[in-house]
């Protein structure tokens, strides 16, 4: 495939999955099936016994980024072309491989809410293994990003429904920026330069901490700035359960950091994980940073999770849902007082 049309494709598929959730809001499908994770791969016995199900299989499966234990990205649940029911067609997240020597041009296609909502359908046709396997090394980081953001989506668009309007308003009173609260999230501290929103069961532990910092120009977004900062506030502000313990960045493992442009704004995303100073606890976080260029502010957004022995992978997933809807709201405003 050449590379003009494999970056046509992603567009359009990018355009569908951004639209993902606020298409499947009111529509009438029935509900797709399946757990959070769950890929259904349609493929042939042969192919898939072969290189090419090994390698589908083992992308889909890697172990997601920086949690304390390895688990798997998602669930892949196989089946052949003639077992792909009308039940299975229902699955939240499936991907077609249709691998046919009938298949005189290769094509890749995404689909919403095909047969059931919310759902993505991954439609890949080739006409034999070895131009499925090319294909695929060149669109496999796009679909695994692509799922990634639908499973999210739908968190978001269960906790769009379900929300805490009490806390949002308290937070937006003192605070020029917004963000969803779930309704089993509770707003903790809410000060001008400190916030701590919480959930908190009898076998997990979810929080956002929301602070500021000056801006002081690109260097501010530096690793080693950044970590800095970061740990400064954890001392401060998030003691452990034992005397004169708190929460500090963990130094056995170091954080991975990318960025990426969210609605115009700049986003510096980093992944590690925490640990309590002077007691045992520890577990995964998620921090992203972005500037208020209004108030020459960074804002960072610093998410963690605790479960114990449980897995963690889908409460990092509910708290990148919910850090998504952080929107700074005074930019437009106060541009229109000038």
């Amino acid at each position: 495939m050449k590379i003009a049309n494999l970056l046509l494709l992603c567009v359009s598929a990018m355009v569908i999955s951004c639209n993902f959730a606020s298409s499947t809001m009111d529509n009438l499908m029935p509900g797709c099936a399946g757990k959070t994770g769950d890929v259904l791969v349609v493929m042939n016995d042969d192919s898939y016994e072969g290189y090419v199900g090994d390698t589908v299989f083992n992308w889909l499966s890697q172990p997601v980024l920086v949690l304390p234990q390895d688990e798997a990205s998602f669930k892949v649940i196989r089946i052949k072309p003639s077992g792909y029911s009308d039940l299975l067609k229902k699955t939240r997240n499936i991907i077609y491989c249709d691998i046919n020597p009938n298949n005189v041009k290769s094509t890749f296609k995404i689909e919403g809410d095909r047969y059931a909502s919310p759902q993505i359908l991954i439609t890949i046709k080739a006409k034999d293994d070895s131009t499925f396997y090319n294909s695929w090394l060149k669109l496999e980081q796009f679909i695994y990003d692509t799922l990634s953001y639908a499973e999210k989506q739908r968190y978001l668009i269960f906790f769009n429904k379900y929300r805490e309007a009490n806390a949002e308003n308290n937070l937006k009173e003192i605070h020029p920026y917004s963000m969803i609260i779930p309704n089993n999230y509770t707003l903790d501290v809410n000060k001008p330069d400190f916030v701590w929103i919480s959930n908190e069961t009898s076998i997990s532990s979810q929080g956002l901490l929301i602070f500021s910092v000056p801006y002081k120009g690109p260097k501010s977004f530096e690793k080693q700035s950044l970590l800095a900062q970061i740990d400064s506030v954890l001392m401060l502000n998030v003691p452990g359960p034992a005397d004169g313990s708190y929460m500090a960045i963990s130094k056995y493992f170091e954080p991975i950091q990318e960025a990426y442009m969210r609605e115009g704004n700049y986003i510096s995303e980093m992944r590690g994980l925490w640990e309590t100073k002077g007691d045992f606890m520890g577990g995964p976080f998620v921090c992203q940073s972005l500037v208020d260029t209004i108030d020459a502010k960074m804002y960072n957004i610093f998410a963690y999770a605790y479960g114990g022995k449980k897995d963690k992978k889908l409460l990092v997933w509910q708290l990148e849902a919910i850090m998504s809807t952080f929107k700074i709201n005074h930019k437009e405003t106060d541009a229109k007082k000038d």
